[in-house]
């Protein structure tokens, strides 16, 4: 393991920063921030500004889970030289352990700050609700703490089978019911299916990650949902995620009573996710080494930015 430097904030380069958010993980913010503004926009309560606060905050969330979880991991000893993914700046001694925890509480602060605004604004619009400030400011604390104990902290949920269904949950059901909440101070709860389809997509990332370094993970003690399924369950279990995310969003049409075959051309975005599933089976049922599965976290990615953005195209024309 490089020897870790000494650094503040401020003199670590932003390339650093930018590469600790991992920006091949943009499309799970994209995602969090459009399907719910495309529903309040067929069900004409979109608005603007609601929507570019929305989706900053899906992406500061992101970029502090991503932080949080490269310090905890390096901390607990996961981040070694036998895992097989890309090695993070935090590892390369390019960033501290010290400046990587001030840059996490700075961000969780911007967070606090973007998320009071955007409380306030929707307030602003709709009629101010003391109950619904404090409900929202609670979820959004939720979300912060969340995002740090994942492999934070003496008793991390990521280590305990619980990453998988902790992700799902805030960057699918949570983000589709809040971020609705905010455009209508009420609920669709319709979104709540393509929303949970974008937060499967997301776990079928990390199941990704957690087969390919699966050995060093169950070695060090990491007990992710690949590691207590064990292997073949896990490769199973990646396959469900692919059916399950397809179902998610193709109910929502169904249920919305559309008939235009328009609304239904997202399923076209469907076959990304099938080639994405036929190139995995190809390299976890070789012999070569599972390292070779990083390189299907991008078009996996990319496949569910797609779909999301195909999704709420369709929608639209009704």
């Amino acid at each position: 393991m490089c020897k870790l430097r000494a650094a503040r904030v401020r003199d670590v380069p932003l390339r650093v920063w930018w590469e600790s958010t991992r920006p091949r993980m943009f499309p799970v913010w994209l995602s969090s921030g459009i399907i719910p503004a495309a529903v309040a926009w067929r069900d004409g309560i979109f608005e603007p500004i609601t929507f570019a606060f929305e989706t900053l905050l899906c992406y500061l969330l992101l970029s502090l889970s991503c932080w949080a979880d490269e310090y905890g991991d390096l901390e607990k000893g996961v981040d070694n030289e036998y895992r097989l993914g890309p090695v993070r700046p935090l590892q390369r001694g390019e960033l501290s352990p010290d400046a990587m925890l001030k840059g996490c509480a700075i961000l969780a602060m911007v967070i606090c700050l973007t998320g009071l605004l955007l409380i306030l604004w929707s307030n602003m619009r709709l009629g101010f609700s003391m109950s619904c400030v404090i409900l929202l400011l609670a979820v959004g604390v939720c979300c912060i703490v969340v995002a740090f104990c994942y492999t934070m902290g003496k008793r991390p949920y990521g280590y305990r089978g619980w990453g998988d269904f902790a992700s799902y949950v805030f960057f699918g059901p949570v983000a589709g019911v809040g971020g609705y909440w905010l455009y209508a101070s009420t609920m669709n709860w319709l979104v709540l299916l393509p929303m949970s389809a974008a937060g499967i997509l997301l776990v079928q990332t990390i199941n990704l990650q957690n087969i390919r370094d699966l050995d060093n993970d169950a070695a060090c003690g990491k007990r992710t949902t690949a590691v207590l399924l064990g292997k073949n369950r896990a490769i199973a279990y990646h396959y469900a995620l692919t059916v399950s995310a397809c179902m998610c969003y193709l109910l929502f049409p169904v249920l919305s009573g559309m008939t235009d075959p328009v609304n239904y051309l997202f399923v076209i975005a469907f076959f990304l996710l099938i080639k994405h599933c036929v190139d995995f089976r190809t390299i976890v049922h070789s012999q070569g080494s599972a390292s070779r599965l990083d390189v299907l976290m991008w078009p996996l990615t990319r496949a569910m930015g797609i779909c999301a953005v195909a999704f709420c195209i369709c929608i639209l024309f009704s």
